[in-house]
């Protein structure tokens, strides 16, 4: 759950100084609790955890007025900075769960311009590891606003100054890609079978640096007979490729089969 809840709709149930008219007691309402956070007029809902509506999200000013104006309850907000950026994130933290928001420098400075901590992750990143690769990337979602993220390649000395957060091995999938040619092999994040992936599909997994083979189990070179032409088909391109003299050569020259 991803919504903002307008400046405008709070006119009127809003007074100066960010109190509330004519509002319910602070409590849970019965679709969950709402909190403020000091750097927006947007409030928080986190619900209760089920499968109809699980977690926290920004709420609706429909929902908050079909729970009857309910008092948010100031959240608990603590800021982080990220050792490789100035990005400034709040980690707004619920009973039960939480989300991260990126702060502009307008908001920064209207929750009174506060030290963030450089040394803990924001409680929506995630460092990941896949077995082709000993990089470790981070994934930081940032959530105010749109459903992206922020992809990096922590250095060893970052990981330990975030005190050597746990990684998150991802041992089922990898990324490869042959010596001679730039596509990458990777498991395809809807069938889960690997083959060659698009670009958004890379850019999506962190971008993480591809072992290099020779070549592919499975992999085949052929030609037809009375042509000159040779195929690769294999991993890398299963619809099948026509190399160029370069490319049969840097494979290692291989005596094609009959297609």
């Amino acid at each position: 759950m991803n919504r903002s809840l307008p400046a405008l709709a709070l006119v009127g149930a809003l007074a100066l100084g960010g109190s509330l008219l004519a509002a319910a007691p602070a409590q849970a309402a019965a679709g969950g609790t709402y909190y403020s956070v000091p750097f927006s007029d947007s409030l928080i809902l986190e619900s209760s955890i089920s499968a109809d509506e699980p977690g926290i999200g920004y709420a609706s000013f429909a929902e908050w007025k079909a729970d009857g104006f309910p008092r948010p309850v100031p959240a608990d907000v603590e800021y982080r900075v990220l050792p490789w950026d100035s990005t400034v994130f709040a980690d707004v933290i619920g009973t039960h769960s939480g989300l991260t928001a990126t702060l502009s420098g307008a908001e920064w400075r209207r929750a009174g311009s506060p030290a963030p901590t450089r040394n803990v992750l924001p409680i929506s990143s995630i460092v990941v590891q896949y077995p082709t690769s000993d990089e470790l990337l981070v994934r930081t979602g940032t959530l105010w606003g749109s459903d992206a993220a922020e992809w990096h390649t922590m250095t060893f000395a970052e990981w330990r100054t975030l005190g050597y957060p746990s990684v998150d091995v991802r041992a089922e999938s990898g990324y490869s890609r042959l010596a001679w040619l730039e596509t990458i092999v990777g498991q395809d994040p809807f069938t889960g079978e690997d083959g060659p992936i698009s670009y958004d599909t890379w850019l999506d997994a962190g971008r993480p640096t591809p072992k290099v083979l020779q070549a592919f189990p499975f992999d085949k070179y052929c030609s037809t007979p009375g042509s000159a032409e040779i195929r690769y088909i294999g991993m890398a391109a299963p619809e099948g490729l026509a190399l160029t003299f370069r490319q049969w050569v840097a494979a290692g020259s291989r005596t094609p089969t009959a297609c």
